[in-house]
């Protein structure tokens, strides 16, 4: 560029247009609470100049430049981005044609000054040897630390550096940087312009940039000055201060300001006349915004009505690219980018890589070790009333060496009164009461024909039971009775008895599947296997892109090219590493160590987890699609694992569930996948039962369900 552009006296006007914008009418809400970002906005940056947008924060300068982006829709109005709109299928905006540098710095703190550089080059079609020198030069020209440094190790300056490094790395055709200045030092600030100022020599790099330091942008070629949504004025700094005859672009702008509140002021006092509102505020130079020897002036266009956003849009012609069904595919170069970076972010972190291997092994031996195990040393009150006569067998003391030691602590008191009050203090579950005449009446009952109702009532074992703990009570019940049942065929048999005349008239043949040894943990276990890989896969994608969209990591790679669709299968392909190795430990914790049955194909089991937990993934990149911060994410992951845990069959049988929320139940996706589970294991059934294939379809169906609806979500955000 030469001396005379610069100090504003040649001509730009002979320039194609790098950024045109006309009409650019920007709200964020609808209705009536809707906020005027931009309003009628008229911009044309010429190629090769370095354009100063300034204007305080908040005026619409980083919405202005998202639009240039193809980051955020505007309600009407046209935007023209190195002579297309951004967007359009094979332009390079976003793309490799700009160079993007936010106002966050947008870096991995994993990463080192090489590995950023190689991430953003790979996506930027830079290869061998041309990146190695790229880097080289850059590193060397803006004074980085050593190529192999962490970014988390830097400095906030060097950081800053390494950010604008990565804007220049592919030597773009248009560089967008986002308040480049903003809480650096004036030093570090001077080298950022001394950098923009010879990269700008050459003419074959169009630079904007934004700043509320207004008097930085003096070495601009031309600077907007922006408040409100609206541009008041655009030219060179010399013209400006000359124009409005101030010595600095400081008191341009608030004479512009003071000009523009009077404007404001105005139009309300003339509402309703449109004429009014069309001459309130002259313009100095022609609409279009561009710029010419004869007007050097304000650029403002005319006055906007609120009214009138959507009323007139402006056409423009542009050469359109060729249609190439490449460019609807995911590109195979970004999508490596993408995995390198993830696997990069997981090495860095052993510890929570550490962490995520070890839970489900943690969770598994927790669940298998202190869930369906019968509970012991349960203490209750023994009251033995009992008087056998002379060399009559003390029945009752014999019966309580049947009772399981290591289940119920035996606890002898003197009388009913006492054990009843000290179980409602809760010392005892329960009191176990023999009547003063139980042997004589138990040998009676069983051996001879006499039976009034006083020898029935005394040969009763009196069991009064703590029903506050129902899993304890049913332990209690089930011990006493076993052991009744053999001590009592036992006595038969020594008093040449049948037997079975001492049995309920019921016989439980045997079980058609299982086992009668099989215990609550069996019953669980399916599910729980399920419920840790689904809800793990959750925790590990949940997070994901709401911690990268709120550092702008995210924002930066949609700038440089990246698409939805590749960022979603470079995540499933990463974490699936991880959850591999989750699901291989649970379930060898689970029938290898823990031994729960394991009946039918073991890969059945295997390849249904892998879909559940695939399926547990795209239900996290849901929520961190939807979510903005991660408070809510995790709320939102919380939230949902007790309603679908309780629902999904898992802690009880779902007949138990009353009526609306069964069919609720049977909808999710664990519901059939864990019953499919446990029939394989419990059942032995294969592939061809319903049972089995309803778990396989749903679990399919939700994952088709959750990956679509991440991938619009995704693109809405985009």
């Amino acid at each position: 560029m030469n001396d005379s552009d610069q100090n504003g006296e040649g001509s730009f006007s002979n320039r194609p247009p790098a950024i045109d914008v006309r009409g650019l009418h920007k709200n964020y809400g609808k209705g009536s609470s809707a906020i005027q970002v931009l309003q009628n906005l008229q911009m044309q940056v010429p190629q090769g100049v370095i354009y100063g947008l300034l204007g305080p924060s908040g005026c619409g300068k980083t919405t202005l430049l998202r639009c240039c982006l193809g980051r955020l829709n505007f309600n009407s109005g046209v935007v023209l981005t190195l002579g297309r709109p951004p967007n359009t299928a094979g332009h390079g905006v976003p793309g490799a044609m700009v160079g993007y540098m936010p106002q966050e710095t947008a870096l991995y703190d994993q990463f080192t000054i090489s590995e950023t550089l190689n991430y953003f080059g790979t996506i930027f079609r830079l290869r061998g040897q041309a990146l190695e020198d790229r880097k080289t030069f850059l590193i060397d020209l803006l004074r980085l630390p050593h190529k192999g440094s962490l970014i988390k190790n830097l400095s906030g300056g060097q950081k800053r550096r390494v950010s604008f490094a990565a804007a220049l790395l592919q030597e773009p055709e248009l560089l967008i940087l986002d308040e480049p200045t903003v809480g650096v030092d004036p030093l570090l600030r001077e080298k950022i312009w001394e950098y923009l100022l010879g990269f700008a020599k050459g003419g074959n790099t169009t630079i904007i940039l934004t700043t509320h330091y207004i008097e930085e942008a003096r070495q601009a070629d031309i600077v907007g000055l922006m408040r409100n949504g609206k541009l008041l004025s655009e030219s060179s700094p010399q013209a400006l201060m000359d124009l409005h005859q101030t010595p600095t672009l400081e008191e341009v702008f608030l004479k512009l300001c003071m000009a523009d509140t009077e404007d404001d002021e105005n139009h309300m006092g003339d509402a309703g006349n449109h004429d009014g509102l069309q001459t309130a505020f002259t313009c100095e130079s022609d609409t279009t915004g561009l710029l010419n020897d004869d007007k050097l002036g304000t650029g403002n266009p005319p006055p906007y009505s609120g009214n009138d956003v959507m009323s007139s849009q402006v056409h423009v012609e542009y050469e359109k690219p060729p249609f190439k069904w490449l460019d609807f595919f995911p590109s195979l170069l970004n999508l490596w980018a993408l995995i390198v970076k993830d696997l990069i972010k997981m090495v860095r972190t052993p510890g929570g890589l550490a962490f995520q291997f070890l839970i489900p092994v943690l969770e598994v031996c927790l669940f298998c070790l202190c869930v369906g195990v019968p509970p012991k040393n349960l203490p209750m009150a023994v009251v033995n009333n009992d008087q056998p006569p002379f060399l009559f067998p003390h029945l009752s003391e014999r019966y309580l060496t049947y009772l399981s030691n290591e289940t119920i602590t035996k606890k002898y008191v003197a009388s009913y009164t006492e054990a009843y009050d000290n179980a409602k203090n809760g010392d005892y579950w329960g009191i176990i009461h023999f009547e003063k005449n139980y042997s004589r009446a138990l040998v009676n009952r069983f051996l001879t024909d006499a039976t009034d109702n006083s020898t029935l009532d005394s040969s009763l074992i009196y069991i009064n039971l703590d029903m506050s703990n129902q899993q304890i009570a049913l332990s209690l019940q089930q011990e006493l009775l076993t052991s009744y049942e053999d001590f009592l065929h036992d006595l038969l048999v020594q008093y040449d008895t049948n037997p079975e005349l001492g049995k309920i008239p019921v016989y439980i043949d045997d079980p058609i599947f299982g086992s009668a040894d099989y215990t609550f943990t069996d019953f669980m276990a399916p599910g729980v296997v399920l419920t840790i890989v689904f809800f793990l896969a959750v925790g590990l994608s949940a997070l994901t892109f709401v911690t990268e969209r709120k550092e702008g990591l995210l924002d930066r790679s949609w700038v440089a090219g990246v698409t939805p669709s590749e960022v979603l299968i470079a995540h499933v392909c990463t974490q699936c590493l991880i959850m591999l190795v989750q699901m291989t430990s649970v379930i060898i914790f689970i029938f290898v160590v823990f031994k729960v049955p394991l009946l039918g194909n073991v890969f059945l089991i295997v390849l249904l987890t892998a879909l559940q937990g695939l399926c547990g993934m795209a239900f996290g990149l849901c929520i961190s699609a939807v979510c903005d911060n991660e408070v809510s994410a995790v709320q939102v992951a919380l939230g949902s694992f007790y309603p679908i845990m309780l629902l999904s069959g898992i802690l009880w049988p779902i007949q138990g569930i009353p009526g609306p929320l069964y069919y609720i139940s049977v909808a999710l996706p664990q519901t059939y996948a864990s019953e499919t589970i446990r029939s394989v294991s419990l059942r032995g059934w294969g592939i061809t039962h319903p049972q089995v294939y309803l778990g396989f379809v749903v679990t399919i169906a939700w994952n088709v369900v959750l990956l679509v609806l991440s991938e619009i979500l995704l693109r809405l955000r985009k």
